[in-house]
């Protein structure tokens, strides 16, 4: 039996977390759901604003990276963080001339300054849920010296230490946040640390949680009444406690889903949607945000709309996809 991921487990997981992505921002704000009629409301609350509480899906990907890095040849990330962004710039010609005909021309193309942060990802102002693109390349281009400084002192060192600096970095921005939006430059490193306690969970998982021990050990009905469980958790201690238990609530249910015998069909769909998840990440705002808000919006139901904004993703991340193809094969070798 297989210690590691497969492919299809990786593409199951990316599946999952793209539809978490594109759910949670459709609804992670009251004025978002106020464009819409919610059906179903716990307490004073619509559900679907208390669903978003158990979908971080940046953690989630995050993850996935430091898993699959762990195991993989840890160089190679130049050539990796060219790729993701040559995927980025491909959106970003697209989109941005549309932005300048349908969007706020306050915003498209804005200054030469402007173009420049948002070509290297310094700023995000064109599409701001592209925010995590600088941190992630800074952390393949960093794996090499974690992975080092992981062999000399071990996982339990450098979680820890990731761990403590990661509390810091999340108090801090709680006390006193307008601190990341003057100045950028402590932005980044703040999401840098935020983001290595997820990536250095995904590498240990890895290499100290062998899959096939892992689905030997948990029965059956373990993963099909935790996830539910571990959701509902994490939605009440998210609404009282902020955040900080993220990297851990994503771990487990990582580890949770992989156990479960999904059915042929399910496995089918979250990897054809795990297979376009980039572009749809890129894309996706674009539709439901920044030129095309009234029309997504105008479906009036959660479900609808999120099956609208779902399919128009898919069918454009395929052209994407099929684009991004191309220039890559023949100008990244």
């Amino acid at each position: 039996m297989k210690d590691t991921f497969s492919k299809a487990d990786t593409m199951a997981v990316k599946g999952v977390a793209i539809l978490f992505m594109l759910f949670a921002h459709l609804f992670n704000r009251s004025q978002l759901i106020d464009l819409s009629t919610p059906l179903v409301y716990v307490g004073e609350q619509p559900l679907v604003y208390l669903l978003i509480f158990a979908m971080n899906p940046v953690h989630f990907f995050i993850f996935l990276s430091g898993y699959g890095l762990s195991l993989s040849n840890k160089n190679g990330g130049g050539k990796r963080c060219l790729r993701l962004y040559s995927h980025y710039w491909l959106t970003l010609l697209l989109f941005v001339p549309l932005g300048c005909i349908w969007g706020d021309p306050q915003i498209y193309p804005g200054s030469i300054v402007t173009i420049f942060k948002n070509i290297v990802a310094w700023e995000n102002s064109y599409n701001h849920e592209t925010w995590f693109i600088l941190p992630y390349a800074l952390l393949v281009l960093t794996a090499p010296f974690i992975f080092r400084q992981i062999d000399r002192r071990g996982y339990k060192w450098i979680l820890s230490l990731s761990f403590f600096i990661y509390l810091l970095v999340r108090l801090a921005s709680r006390w006193d946040g307008k601190w990341l939006d003057e100045y950028r430059l402590l932005f980044w490193i703040d999401s840098y640390f935020t983001l290595l306690l997820p990536f250095l969970l995904g590498a240990a998982s890895a290499q100290r949680f062998p899959l096939s021990r892992l689905r030997e050990r948990v029965p059956t009905w373990v993963p099909i009444i935790g996830l539910p469980l571990l959701m509902i958790g994490i939605i009440l201690v998210r609404n009282t406690y902020q955040s900080i238990f993220y990297p851990f609530y994503v771990t487990a249910f990582i580890l949770l889903f992989v156990c479960i015998k999904r059915p042929a069909w399910l496995d089918r769909s979250l990897n054809a949607f795990g297979r376009r998840s980039t572009s749809m990440w890129l894309v996706h705002t674009y539709f439901c945000y920044y030129l095309f808000q009234d029309f997504i919006y105008g479906f009036k139901y959660p479900l609808l709309i999120s099956l609208v904004l779902l399919c128009i993703s898919y069918l454009v991340a395929v052209v994407i996809d099929r684009l991004n193809a191309f220039l890559q094969r023949y100008l990244i070798v």
